[in-house]
């Protein structure tokens, strides 16, 4: 067949697909969620996550016996879960860890948290066995495997995975038993990215007035130069008594009659 035949029919069984309604639409990818769960099992004995919280809000379960009490593998005194966007956070107390065949697995308090894509873990008071695990600062996917757990189980302490979708889950105890036969993880979060704050917009200032130029004082010159009758203040020949108080000579002044006839 040549190529330009076989180019043809399949334009032609793509368009009749297109036609009766089969498309080739992309896969959906699932938004990442926070989350969070204290306890969940799987393998020979499943459990699932309890108490599981997904999106936003709280959980918790007070004195806990799992599958049930005549056959569990788990006590805790209280499990807790919650969430908010971009953080998540599960503790629990008291743990009581009894798989079989295992050294009985003891805690006193597990508790994992995720907060904007960074993870953290604290575990207190481990023992396996009755031994006592000492334990500093625990790093991501801190692997332990006590004498009594050779070639049977293995520890992981605040194991972290970053998920596809982009958010990050953090396991604060793990057991692994006969290589995935069973699994047990206490204390898990998973957490998103935390959105941006948005910015406060700017409060617009208000336009500065133009300077005003002060305004000089009112005068109290009424033309006159405080003389009295336009006068200027200077006294006329004559018009004040002299110094022994007798009346001023007149003096005579230069003027102009007028003469008719």
């Amino acid at each position: 067949m040549s190529k330009k035949r076989t180019a043809a029919l399949g334009a032609g069984v793509l368009s009749a697909l297109v036609v009766g309604g089969i498309a080739f639409a992309p896969t959906a990818v699932a938004a990442p969620e926070d989350s969070a769960y204290a306890l969940a099992a799987d393998g020979l004995v499943n459990i699932t996550k309890v108490p599981h919280v997904i999106g936003e809000g709280k959980d918790h379960l007070v004195h806990t016996d799992l599958p049930s009490a005549a056959n569990r593998i788990l006590h805790a005194g209280v499990f807790n879960s919650a969430v908010e966007q971009g953080y998540a956070k599960a503790s629990t107390t008291d743990v009581e860890l009894g798989l079989p065949g295992v050294p009985a697995i003891a805690v006193g308090l597990v508790t994992a948290e995720c907060d904007d894509l960074t993870g953290s873990t604290s575990v207190a008071d481990l023992r396996i066995g009755g031994q006592e695990i000492a334990l500093d600062q625990i790093g991501p996917n801190t692997e332990i495997i006590p004498d009594a757990l050779q070639g049977i189980a293995r520890i992981t302490l605040n194991k972290q995975t970053a998920n596809d979708d982009g958010s990050l889950t953090v396991s604060a105890l793990s057991v692994d038993l006969l290589d995935g036969t069973q699994t047990v993880d206490l204390s898990t979060a998973t957490c998103t990215e935390k959105p941006e704050a948005p910015e406060e917009p700017e409060e617009p200032t208000a336009p500065q007035k133009p300077s005003e130029q002060p305004s000089a004082p009112p005068s109290d010159d009424d033309g006159d130069n405080g003389g009295d009758d336009g006068d200027d203040g200077g006294e006329l020949p004559g018009s004040t008594p002299d110094e022994r108080g007798k009346a001023p000579v007149p003096v005579p002044q230069p003027g102009h009659l007028d003469v008719t006839g």
